[in-house]
């Protein structure tokens, strides 16, 4: 029994390995992509020309945000990534011979991931003045000031607001060698801050922009584009199935959030991580399978796509999930670093 216990322990350490891998390739892509689209944007006669017609302070809001949220913030996740595949490394071929290094290599990941969202304020401080001002400022060309209100101003705040902090708090417990129940509380309620914020919310805020006129032509927007089945079955699943996997994975973390106890609910978890990667998965076919942006040119459609959304390294979660279900079968608790 104690051979089979450590398998199942190695192989979950080697299925952590695997999604931080995953998080670090869709990075690289990722910051590959927002360069080459930032080197364009600042080298495109037309932006610039349109830009000079402005006052001086929106051209250096306007490059700001784009180059620090579009360039400079998603290099920084890229080395995030690799310093969580570097901890995941050691913690699968070491074990918790390396957890000195593991400890401050994962801290040093979350301090990166959290000024990443940092990053985001700029494009907050941008958005904000777009609306505050009467003047008729270019933003590509059409871009509605209430579209940038319900997809960058209002998210992006309540990340900057709960998910870094709570990154923080995270990353000061690891560093600090603080108590294994002091890392699991953070660890859950950052978990917790993620599927709440970055991801239910934050999507839900982009359907809301997807249901308001939009200037641009041949755009699909409002509830007749929502009220098409396979978009209203999008929809559902986005606004109440997050919503239920967040409210879930908070009611099942409660006792180690409050240090009643540090023995999580695996089935629970491994369900949980399961059905998000899941979500992503159905996302992604269900953006292929209706044609994509050019068949519905529409801003849930832009955001979902593939070389526009940042997290859709989640689906590897599905292979993180299969393992902790099955070591909960057999009464193996989570194979996380002794403090």
């Amino acid at each position: 029994m104690g051979k089979r216990l450590e398998k199942y322990a190695s192989s979950l350490r080697l299925w952590i390995l695997i999604v931080a891998i995953t998080y670090f390739g869709y990075a690289i892509y990722y910051a590959a992509s927002g360069m080459r689209d930032s080197i364009a944007m600042i080298s495109s006669n037309y932006i610039y020309s349109s830009l000079s017609q402005n006052p001086w302070w929106w051209e250096y809001l306007f490059y700001g945000s784009e180059g620090v949220a579009g360039s400079v913030a998603i290099i920084i996740r890229t080395i995030a990534g690799l310093f969580a595949v570097i901890a995941a490394y050691l913690f699968w071929r070491k074990k918790n011979s390396a957890l000195p290094v593991v400890r401050k290599t994962a801290a040093m990941a979350l301090l990166l991931e959290a000024v990443f969202f940092l990053a985001l304020i700029p494009s907050i401080i941008a958005a904000a003045a777009y609306n505050a001002t009467s003047l008729n400022l270019f933003y590509f060309g059409h871009t509605p000031g209430n579209l940038l209100i319900t997809i960058t101003l209002i998210p992006c705040t309540a990340i900057v607001l709960v998910v870094a902090p709570l990154l923080l708090k995270l990353r000061a417990a690891i560093k600090n060698n603080q108590s294994k129940e002091e890392i699991i509380k953070w660890t859950c309620l950052t978990s917790s801050g993620y599927l709440f914020v970055v991801f239910w919310f934050n999507y839900l805020m982009a359907w809301i922009g997807t249901l308001l006129s939009y200037p641009a032509p041949k755009i699909q927007y409002g509830t007749s584009f929502l009220l098409e089945p396979v978009n209203l079955t999008s929809f559902i699943i986005t606004a109440f199935g997050i919503l239920a996997l967040a409210i879930t994975t908070l009611a099942y973390t409660y006792p180690a959030i409050k240090k009643q106890s540090t023995n999580l609910n695996l089935t629970a978890i491994g369900t949980v991580l399961i059905a998000f990667g899941a979500y992503f998965l159905y996302s992604t076919a269900y953006f292929y399978l209706t044609g994509g942006y050019t068949a519905n040119p529409s801003v849930w459609y832009e955001i979902i796509g593939p070389t526009h959304n940042p997290n859709l390294w989640a689906i590897a979660l599905i292979v993180l999930g299969v393992p902790l279900l099955i070591s909960s079968k057999i009464g193996k608790p989570p194979a996380t670093p002794e403090s």
